[in-house]
């Protein structure tokens, strides 16, 4: 990472933003400050919980997972009641929750996703677009992680879907180490959705920025949120996030370390990396990772880092 007015950043590197597309392998890192670079990431469709259903509708009368119709073996045909899954339209019980068979607990799932980034210095450009994802017409939460160089330059993040205004959770924090740059984290629930949805952020001209965004499929909103921020030689441990039933988790790791070197974060937990930027040079360095679980609990994520180094943590929990 690096302090905002840290005089050693490298002038200018190649302007244009490029598409990161999901790669959990190394991806940048900050510099001794912050991070930006040229637009990349990942999306990807909203994932079908059953092999009888569709990324919207999961199976007639069911959700995308397959739905609560059906269980996690096989859905057989829905409820006696036929109601299709959290979300799905009714269905009848020999239509109901079709989608069964290789699903998984009906609820909130993995969506579309994706990451953007410019580096220091790159461009001129006074916003920042999310890659175009597909997402669901309704029924998602949208979460949206920003790392910035200039962090006093945050502002709500906006789309082209009519979705507004989003909220911030809780509030934006500063590197204990770039104490002008930091990172924030916002929602919007009950979002409208489809093809070509992209997410927009504001910037200042030449500032690193790294934007990642997430889609929660068939969810009724946030149900916890936590940040904590650990520096070098402390595990890299999440606060807890607690859920009443099943649920979608979403971890940011924001690491801390200079420009020199790419950068590995790897998650713990059965938590799968998403997206992710840890290439060497002055950009905001950032791993996504997700894991869906079935039941209430209290969970965390603890990440190893390569090299060492602190980092900030996001976890979120979207049922």
């Amino acid at each position: 990472m690096r302090s905002f007015q840290l005089s050693t950043r490298r002038a200018a590197f190649a302007c244009a933003a490029f598409l990161l597309w999901l790669t959990p392998a190394c991806d940048g890192d900050g510099s001794s400050g912050t991070e930006g670079g040229a637009a990349g990431a990942t999306n990807s469709s909203a994932t079908s919980g059953g092999s009888g259903g569709s990324p919207t509708t999961g199976g007639q009368g069911g959700t995308a997972t397959g739905g609560t119709g059906g269980t996690v073996s096989s859905g057989g045909g829905g409820t006696t009641t036929g109601t299709g899954g959290v979300g799905g339209q009714a269905g009848t019980t020999s239509t109901g929750g079709q989608g069964g068979t290789g699903g998984s607990v009906g609820g909130a799932k993995l969506g579309a996703h994706g990451l953007s980034y410019y580096r220091l210095d790159d461009n001129s450009f006074t916003t920042i677009d999310s890659p175009p994802l597909s997402t669901q017409s309704t029924g998602s939460t949208l979460i949206v992680s920003t790392g910035r160089g200039n962090f006093f330059a945050s502002s709500l993040p906006t789309d082209n879907k009519g979705n507004d205004p989003y909220q911030q959770l809780g509030q934006g924090h500063t590197y204990t180490l770039w104490g002008s740059s930091g990172t924030a984290l916002y929602a919007f629930e009950n979002a409208l959705g489809g093809n070509n949805h992209v997410l927009t952020a504001s910037t200042p001209p030449g500032d690193e920025i790294t934007f990642a965004a997430v889609e929660v499929v068939n969810s009724t909103g946030i149900q916890d949120f936590q940040w904590v921020e650990r520096l070098n030689g402390q595990p890299l441990t999440s606060l807890p996030v607690t859920t009443t039933g099943p649920a979608t988790l979403v971890a940011f790791w924001w690491g801390d370390a200079g420009t020199q070197g790419d950068k590995v974060a790897i998650p713990n937990n059965g938590f799968t990396v998403i997206e992710s930027i840890g290439m060497s040079g002055p950009l905001v360095q950032c791993f996504v990772a997700a894991k869906e679980v079935a039941s209430a609990g209290t969970y965390d994520v603890t990440w190893d880092a390569t090299p060492a180094q602190g980092a900030q943590l996001w976890l979120v929990a979207v049922q």
